[in-house]
């Protein structure tokens, strides 16, 4: 009785801390959110994921008449312009860097640039996007608050409603998904999130973290190279917590997306995430 009662007195106790900081980083780093509605009711998130090249070859039709979000590097790979997304998100801070030295930075800005379709982009809030895209005509500019909040479902869940947070996102899948609800889409696909990445994770005889996240294109070794760099100084136990920070997320996620009456599928084959319904496309 006395140690049930500890363990709720803790919880409610950490529920408060990251309810608090949750607000706290709102107030300083969150602004009005520029997310339109939707007249479309399903859209299909394409992640990176080696698996999509399955879903692809199996898939094709539906993916074509179907409102798409592609994520990250998507704009390099060959089968972009088949796929023709009409909804395509970036985060990472990598994308918005000025005077990067990265190629495959400056092939993603001048793919995005080359866009024929209409096409709407989500940038966080804040965000330098580059001229050449801003230019294309055929482009729509959103912005979104790429903010992590928890704690009491009743405050983080009305933070959520408003756009002005979100799950911690700890991968661009979580704001893709979060984003997809603020359009107003009442059911949500995942492909390509095959997120297996305990898989290919080791320790060389350096101590060096060795990281592969293997994608549905075959990435080029100017990427390797910048991927490895990124891991160089990172500990096996930071990139376990990262990888349960994601997980969690997803989690937080579904019961907001039922709180909300909104269905959220896994399509991904054999994918890691636990936390949504599979469903075949």
């Amino acid at each position: 009785m006395l140690r049930s009662f500890i363990q709720s007195l803790s919880g409610t106790v950490a529920d408060s801390v990251q309810t608090v900081k949750s607000l706290l980083k709102v107030v300083l780093k969150s602004r009005k959110a520029s997310i339109s509605a939707t007249s479309s009711r399903e859209i299909i998130i394409l992640g990176n994921g080696p698996s999509l090249n399955v879903t692809i070859e199996q898939n094709l039709n539906r993916l074509q008449s179907t409102d798409t979000m592609a994520v990250n590097f998507a704009a390099n790979a060959p089968a972009f312009a088949t796929l023709r997304p009409n909804r395509y998100i970036l985060a990472d801070p990598h994308f918005f860097a000025r005077n990067s030295s990265d190629s495959n930075l400056s092939s993603l800005i001048k793919n995005l640039a080359s866009v024929t379709w209409r096409m709407t982009l989500y940038v966080p809030v804040g965000a330098d996007v580059d001229k050449l895209i801003v230019e294309n005509e055929n482009i729509e500019i959103e912005r979104f608050n790429f903010v992590g909040a928890d704690g009491f479902k009743p405050v983080i869940y009305r933070l959520y409603d408003k756009g002005l947070a979100m799950p911690r996102p700890r991968n661009v899948l979580i704001p893709a998904i979060m984003t997809a609800m603020k359009a107003g889409y009442k059911r949500i696909y995942l492909t390509g999130a095959d997120h297996s990445w305990t898989r290919t994770l080791s320790v060389d005889e350096e101590n060096t973290v060795i990281s592969v996240q293997p994608h549905f294109y075959e990435d080029n070794q100017t990427e390797k190279e910048r991927v490895a760099a990124v891991y160089k100084e990172v500990k096996l136990h930071e990139i376990l917590l990262s990888f349960h920070i994601a997980f969690r997320s997803y989690h937080l996620i579904a019961d907001y997306a039922t709180s909300r009456g909104i269905e959220i599928y896994n399509a991904t084959p054999g994918s890691f995430i636990d936390a949504f319904r599979r469903r075949c496309l």
